[in-house]
């Protein structure tokens, strides 16, 4: 035994044209399998077979506000309900090891997206992008190669590392509420500590799934986008206002909404139709800012009776 037994080591992702770089902890691939037990009175659970598999890659973006196309996906914030995300035409995501491991994902497609810090006292990304790849299509389970090739002893030839895209945001919002009465102090504003950004995009495999192959595609279901804050600039009287505008209940709460832009520099991410749907609340303390914490969420804008995007980065 020596260290030559030892597998470790850096590396990096490309996908659908763009180059993919992590930060502290790399990335991670996961080979997951279905199963269903199969028993029998005398003796319980003897066996199991598989009835499903698929790969997941998962890892944490470094802070580089780059391949925006693909890792924040028209699919998901401008989505057509209904439609398949991987399609017949396959995606190949290969990880190159620095050792000179490769690891290629024959048909990946990103299935959640990396949720947003923005902030200078924080990383960019906060949470895993993740990567599922299922069968290639055409192919059976049992023919090599249908969701994965391995290879060692491959050259490394990583690309340059793009350090001038990397983003520690100081952001300013602008808040385009229709709201009656909700007064100007929300139409420009900061943030006490950034602002978080979190996509919900949702994903359904069963439709998808045939016996004896598993899944071979995803529907989308739907997407959401939310922002989280503390204002500074807000007025507590226009927060209030907002949050319990004079109106009756059972009102549409794009009613009240409007786009939320978040810009730094040339940048900028934006949630369609946002509308306040939580709030800290106020207080009245030498420690505590007046206003608490706020949540906008998005929904759904319609242009000619037509859904149009509901969240885009720039």
């Amino acid at each position: 035994m020596n260290s030559s037994n030892v597998l470790i080591g850096p590396g990096y992702a490309t996908w659908n044209g763009g180059n993919f770089r992590f930060a502290d902890g790399g990335i991670k691939a996961r080979f997951i399998k279905n199963f269903r037990e199969i028993s029998a009175e005398e003796f319980g659970r003897f066996d199991s077979i598989e009835t499903g598999r698929m790969i997941e890659v998962t890892g944490r973006l470094w802070s580089g506000w780059e391949n925006l196309n693909l890792i924040i996906p028209a699919a998901a914030t401008s989505p057509t309900i209904g439609s398949k995300l991987f399609g017949t035409a396959p995606l190949a995501l290969v990880i190159n090891g620095q050792d000179g491991s490769r690891l290629t994902v024959v048909n990946a497609q990103i299935t959640k997206m990396s949720n947003l810090q923005l902030s200078v006292s924080k990383e960019l990304f906060s949470s895993d992008i993740t990567f599922t790849g299922l069968i290639l299509p055409g192919n059976a389970p049992a023919t090599a190669g249908s969701y994965y090739t391995y290879a060692i002893g491959e050259a490394y030839a990583a690309p340059a590392f793009a350090k001038a895209n990397f983003a520690a945001p100081t952001i300013a919002a602008t808040w385009a509420a229709v709201l009656p009465n909700a007064g100007v102090s929300l139409q420009n504003f900061n943030f006490k500590n950034g602002a978080t950004v979190d996509w919900k995009w949702d994903l359904d495999y069963e439709p998808c799934t045939v016996d004896g192959y598993g899944a071979l595609d995803a529907i989308v279901t739907g997407f959401e986008a939310s922002c989280k804050g503390t204002p500074i600039g807000a007025l507590e009287v226009d927060v209030a206002s907002a949050m319990a505008p004079p109106q009756a209940l059972g009102v549409l709460e794009s009613t009240n909404g409007g786009n939320l832009v978040l810009t730094f520099g040339a940048h900028s991410v934006t949630l369609y139709s946002a509308f306040l749907s939580a709030n800290d609340g106020f207080a009245w303390s030498r420690k505590n800012n007046r206003i608490g914490d706020l949540t906008w969420r998005t929904t759904v804008p319609f242009a000619a009776g037509l859904a149009t995007a509901r969240a885009a980065a720039a």
